[in-house]
Formats: structure tokens, C-alpha cells, sequence
């Protein structure tokens, strides 16, 4: 399991996120860190800086860029999963029409059913990398694959937040089975700036945020 936040304009999530991966107390089960590697993606409309590591989050001094948009990932990866940099998220895939995604997902998916949905090798990858290239595939449409996915492949979360490059354009959705505590996605809006973050992050701020609506798709 793993948490994220998706922003544009002016707010600094990343401290939240940090202590958030360092002690969780909704993350279900003993294990309460989000130490199994981190990463982000600080873009604006003429670039983009796209980071990940193995290292825990609170343990890897890299600042966020506090740019146009970031997306930030915390991960605890699921038993038998791969590990490493390469295996953080978010994940970049291109786009069949151009430009670039990058995915960052919460919760678990059945990436064999998925896998062979899209003809690819589940071993080699992450259930959350094959849900990227999924989503990927069907951009056009992507609210009704949302849907497909929760509907026939979801296991625990499936709680997605997106960046589009170039244009910038961010997309978060939630749907879950498990403890509303832990999964629940919040909305945080000011005049200068739109956030969509796990609920976590909302313990080490001193704000209120307004939840997402399971199998609602925003759009910002």
C-alpha cells in the first residue's frame, strides 16, 4: 500500500508525504512505514523533472520541486512484488496519440488478468506498472477504464492519480473495499492552488480536506 499526492500551484505536500511514509497509523496491518522506495514528478509546460529511488522517503534529502505540478508516491510494496528505483512510482508511459503519463497508484489490482488484457509478462513488472500501461491504451476513454478496472480487476484500492505531459491537465479517482481511514482520497482546494492527497498527509497538516467521491473521476 502507498501514499501520494497529485498538486498544481502553490503548495508543498512533500513534508506531509515524508512523515506520512514514516508512520502511518491507518496503514493496515503491523507494518505502518511506506518505506519501499519513493518518487515524484515536478512538471511545467516546457519541462519536466522525473525522480525515483529505492531509499525510503524520509531517508532521501532530494527536494521536491515546487513547480507547476508534482505528483508524489510513497510506496509499500505488496508481498512478492518487485523492488528497486526502477519500481517506484510514478510511473511515465507514452501515450499512443503523444505526450506522456505519469501514473502513482494506491491499493492492489489482479495483474495477471490485466497482464494478459494487454498481452504483457506480469513477473517482470508491478501490478501498478501494468495498470498504467492499461490506462494508457485506452486514454480516450479513460473514466469508462477506470471503471472496467474496479469493476473486474481490483483487489484492495484502486486509487489513481495521473499527470498528463504536456498539457498538464491532472486526474485522480478512487475506489476501494477496505477501511475508509486509510483509503479515502481528499480534495484540498485554495485560491492558489489544487490538491488531491491520501488521507494520511491530511495528520501532518493543519487543514481540513473535502473527500473524493468513490468512482468520481477529477479533473484539474
Amino acid at each position: 500500500m502507498c501514499r501520494l499526492y497529485l498538486s498544481k500551484g502553490s503548495v508543498n505536500l512533500s513534508r506531509a508525504l515524508r512523515f506520512a511514509a514514516r508512520y502511518d497509523p491507518y496503514a493496515p496491518g503491523e507494518k505502518k512505514q511506506h518505506g519501499d522506495g519513493w518518487g515524484f514528478v515536478a512538471a511545467t509546460r516546457l519541462s519536466f523533472m522525473h525522480y525515483r529511488s529505492a531509499a525510503p522517503a524520509w531517508e532521501d534529502p532530494t527536494p521536491v520541486p515546487m513547480w507547476e505540478a508534482v505528483l508524489a508516491h510513497a510506496r509499500a510494496a505488496s508481498a512478492g512484488e518487485p523492488l528497486g528505483a526502477e519500481h517506484a512510482h510514478p510511473y511515465a508511459v507514452h501515450l499512443p496519440s503523444g505526450g506522456i503519463i505519469f501514473v502513482a497508484h494506491n491499493g492492489s489490482v489482479d495483474k495477471y488478468s490485466l497482464a494478459a488484457e494487454i498481452g504483457v509478462d506480469p513477473n517482470r513488472h508491478t501490478d501498478s506498472y501494468i495498470l498504467a500501461l492499461y490506462l494508457a491504451r485506452r486514454w480516450d476513454s479513460l473514466e469508462k477504464a477506470l471503471d472496467d478496472v474496479a469493476n473486474l480487476y481490483m483487489k484492495t484500492a484502486l486509487n489513481v492519480a495521473i499527470l498528463e505531459y504536456p498539457s498538464l491537465r491532472a486526474f485522480a479517482y478512487s475506489r476501494y473495499k477496505g477501511n475508509r481511514d486509510y483509503y479515502a482520497l481528499y480534495i484540498l482546494k485554495a485560491k492558489d492552488y489544487t490538491a488531491v492527497l491520501s488521507s494520511t498527509l491530511l495528520r501532518y497538516m493543519d487543514v481540513e480536506g473535502e473527500e473524493l467521491a468513490q468512482g468520481e473521476l477529477l479533473i484539474f
